[in-house]
């Protein structure tokens, strides 16, 4: 069987292309099985002109798409235009396990998978191979010709990752996406994040399957893994992109003693404040790393506590960065505004916050209300979304959706593009100029006009 992967990645900010794990993982578990897959990547503008001709050359059995939320938009749009497809079409990713109902919604969508989908979708491509029904593969929902659906229960999170395959990087065009984000390469060793930010997708997630929602593979597993891509592409850096790196200190610490007796190349991590200190990053920075990237999303305890769902004292926050500092690991914050019941003096907290820490790079994102979430829920209650912005020219995480009266979107914008220029403007001058021109509304343009000096202009910027 043929399954041709769509993945869109439309109006988004910044030079890298993604690669995209859970496709990877699919694309894997497929071909393990014998089957055929290919790609089509859309990225930066909508051009569905491309996509058509590989169906035409391809010929699919299986079109099976993937996204987020933001994307939703560009997905159903495309799905609506190549409609009637001669393919069974499938939508999976974060969007549809937490708004399945889209399936309604999207004309010529056959089916939606809620969860992982390593299995579900092995099981369809097999069903329909031998003329078998899909109809009762669990975390699939299926809508029939006649407009009903099929709505199955979904099966538990996949208990052993080790016995999935590493996902399939050749499908995409892996070193040229290595070398589009300063020759790093991406990894994820874990699934799943222990924490409940009301923001974040992970909390509604971890709802809709049951069993063991963090998990993380075999240290040996995952060694075995970096050893073949760093011996088939060129790389000069590794991201462990896992949620929170260091939520598990036994797994974490084993890795770092095996990775530190073979590898070289510097690492960078995502950690969560209350897990690091002076020994942990201490021992971190022996096996390699090189940065750590910490959320602080706002300055203010108590909105955080109250509206975000987390629960640290600015104390530990800063305690965190300087642990850092003084092993020698570089930093990066990131940070969220506009968030539905914050206010400019909420806001101005964040930057103070900042401020006070000064870390080596910083990353702001206005907030995005992700469908399911607890936030999401939020908006909807008090009728703060306007979808009326929904246009072709609307970039994720630059602009708002919300109409709020206490942080009007004129505000938002305002704070957004100046708040890096705030943070630094009284530690390093020049940096915070450089800062403010990528975020203003020219921001784009200019770094595609910087592209031959954009390694320069990173380590100016952000440190590494």
């Amino acid at each position: 069987m043929k399954v041709l992967f769509v993945y869109t990645d439309i109006n988004v900010r910044g030079g890298a292309q993604s690669y995209q794990f859970g496709i990877g993982m699919l694309s894997a578990m497929l071909k393990r099985a014998g089957h055929t897959t290919r790609l089509h990547y859309m990225y930066g503008a909508y051009d569905p002109a491309p996509l058509r001709a590989l169906l035409a050359e391809f010929r699919p059995d299986v079109l099976a798409f993937s996204g987020v939320s933001p994307q939703y938009r560009y997905v159903k749009r495309l799905i609506e235009g190549l409609a009637p497809v001669p393919a069974f079409t499938i939508y999976g990713g974060v969007h549809p396990t937490l708004d399945p109902e889209c399936l309604t919604d999207v004309r010529g969508l056959d089916a939606v998978c809620i969860g992982e989908g390593e299995y579900p979708l092995l099981e369809l491509v097999e069903a329909l191979r031998d003329d078998r029904s899909p109809d009762g593969i669990p975390s699939l929902w299926l809508k029939k010709p006649d407009g009903r659906i099929i709505r199955n229960p979904t099966r538990p999170f996949c208990g052993r990752l080790d016995d999935l395959p590493f996902p399939d990087r050749e499908l995409f065009d892996h070193q040229a996406i290595v070398a589009s984000d300063f020759n790093t390469a991406l990894f994820m060793f874990s699934r799943g994040c222990p924490y409940n930010c009301t923001f974040c997708s992970n909390h509604a997630l971890r709802g809709k399957q049951e069993g063991i929602y963090v998990r993380f593979r075999q240290v040996n597993h995952c060694l075995a893994e970096i050893r073949e891509v760093t011996g088939r592409y060129r790389a000069e850096a590794l991201y462990f992109n896992d949620d929170c790196f260091t939520a598990h200190r036994a797994w974490w610490t084993e890795f770092c003693d095996k990775y530190q007796q073979e590898f070289r190349l510097p690492f960078d991590i995502n950690a969560r404040p209350e897990t690091l200190n002076d020994e942990i990053c201490q021992r971190l920075k022996a096996a390699g790393c090189r940065r750590i990237s910490i959320g602080i999303e706002n300055g203010s305890e108590q909105f955080r506590a109250e509206v975000l769902g987390r629960r640290q004292s600015n104390d530990r926050i800063v305690a965190a960065f300087e642990a850092c500092r003084r092993a020698g690991i570089k930093t990066k914050s990131f940070n969220i505004v506009g968030f539905p019941r914050e206010t400019p003096a909420i806001f101005r907290e964040t930057i103070d916050l900042n401020a006070r820490i000064n870390p080596d790079s910083v990353i702001i994102g206005i907030f995005e209300p992700y469908p399911g979430t607890q936030l999401a829920n939020i908006c909807r209650t008090e009728n703060l979304i306007d979808t009326s912005r929904l246009g072709e020219e609307f970039v994720g995480r630059t602009d708002t959706v919300l109409n709020m009266p206490q942080f009007t979107r004129p505000q938002i914008l305002k704070a957004y593009r100046n708040f890096a220029y705030n943070v630094y403007k009284r530690h390093a001058l020049r940096k915070a100029l450089a800062l403010r021109l990528y975020y203003s509304r020219y921001g784009e343009q200019l770094l595609r006009l910087l592209a031959p000096v954009r390694n320069l202009l990173r380590k100016a910027t952000m440190g590494v």
